[in-house]
């Protein structure tokens, strides 16, 4: 098979088209990178000397130089928004006040967590409060500033270049009401969970708009994440899903669609099969990160169930194989998920979700290599 640019490779296996050698991403979403820490070290272990870029304060979050991801043969490059100028600034040294009124604190291990919020602890709170809130402005120029020439660049690489969204209505209004009321309003306080979403949902559209007319045609993909699963099943009642959520996200998923030629690459952690056909439903075209250790993640299962209508994205055990085992079993894992998953094409292969500081650096280095050199065109069928 004739050699890919990275960019054919990528769009070959989003077509389930069998690609010459299974695309690999490694930071080109904000799910799919290293943590700062890891990082370090994965540089010490290849003696790289660069400067580490964080994707932002609160995620901590390492974005490869471009001599990791050519170490690697990445085929993905990150496109990400600028930060809003205005309302969000640091309270201390680990407190941060973001643009939708939440306020962040850094725990003992480093990561950030959501503490407050404009509508944490009050019982029922009234959906009129929803029409008066000073909300973060979608025309915000830090957003925009400098994207269409970042993306003029990456679109150079003849990498797949993916545009990285905000996060969708579950995760911004867990942050804006707080995990647990947020939940119970799906089924107690429906009026104000519908309108919740309403305004998160025409603010993220609003966003998406402008930045699809900036950056033109040089993106292929566009991601977005909003978990809607636990490790044993869905967050809630697969028809709470279809009944609130789905419009919602059908929403954007079409605003984005209708405004150019692209494929949107759709987050969400754990056990998020039985709402799989209803992303495919809306116009997803890839699920990340695939969290294989979760319950009915299988890749056997995923694979016959869902192969050739959806494209997997991730797919190496984070919880076990990375951080507990040693290279020759991570190449093992490797081989055996492409075999199952990339079949056929539809794979993107990298870690289930960002590769956390308990993960050797050396680890890291047997996964991509063995992506990289595992080639189906090259290798005994059994």
């Amino acid at each position: 098979m004739t050699a890919m640019t990275h960019r054919e490779r990528v769009l070959a296996a989003l077509n389930h088209q069998e690609p010459d050698r299974v695309p690999i991403d490694f930071g080109g979403t904000f799910t799919t990178t290293i943590y700062h820490s890891a990082y370090e070290r994965l540089k010490r272990h290849l003696n790289l000397d660069h400067e580490t870029k964080i994707y932002s304060k609160l995620r901590r979050l390492a974005v490869p130089h471009e001599t990791m991801l050519e170490r690697f043969d990445v085929d993905t490059r990150l496109l990400g928004l600028g930060a809003y100028e205005g309302d969000q600034h640091e309270i201390d040294e680990d407190t941060y006040f973001d643009e939708w009124g939440t306020t962040w604190k850094k725990a003992q291990d480093g990561h950030y967590l959501y503490v407050d919020g404009p509508f944490f602890d009050q019982k029922k709170p009234d959906p009129q409060a929803l029409e008066n809130g000073d909300w973060p402005d979608p025309d915000n120029p830090g957003y925009y500033r400098g994207l269409r020439e970042r993306a003029e660049k990456l679109r150079a690489t003849e990498c797949a270049v993916i545009l990285n969204m905000p996060i969708g209505v579950v995760h911004q209004g867990q942050f804006l009401r707080g995990f647990a009321d947020w939940l119970k309003d799906l089924y107690k306080n429906r009026a104000f969970s519908e309108k919740m979403m309403d305004v998160i949902a025409d603010r993220w559209i609003a966003v998406a708009g402008n930045a699809i007319q900036t950056v033109g045609d040089n993106v292929d993909v566009v991601f977005l994440g909003d978990d809607l699963a636990s490790q044993l099943a869905p967050l809630f009642n697969p028809e709470i899903y279809r009944e609130l959520i789905k419009p919602r996200h059908a929403r954007m998923i079409e605003a984005v669609k209708s405004r150019a030629d692209v494929k949107v690459l759709y987050h969400s952690c754990g056990a998020v099969s039985q709402l799989i056909d209803d992303l495919i439903d809306i116009g997803v075209d890839a699920i990340n990160p695939v969290q294989v250790t979760a319950s009915g993640m299988e890749p056997e299962t995923l694979k016959e169930r869902f192969g050739g209508r959806i494209t997997f994205w991730g797919g190496i055990n984070s919880q076990e194989i990375l951080p507990f085992s040693n290279p020759d079993e991570v190449r093992a894992e490797t081989r055996r998920v492409i075999d199952i998953l990339g079949s056929g094409g539809g794979l993107v292969l990298n870690s289930v979700h960002n590769i956390q500081d308990d993960v050797p650096a050396e680890n890291i280095v047997a996964m991509f290599d063995e992506a990289r050199s595992y080639a189906r065109a090259h290798r005994t069928r059994g």
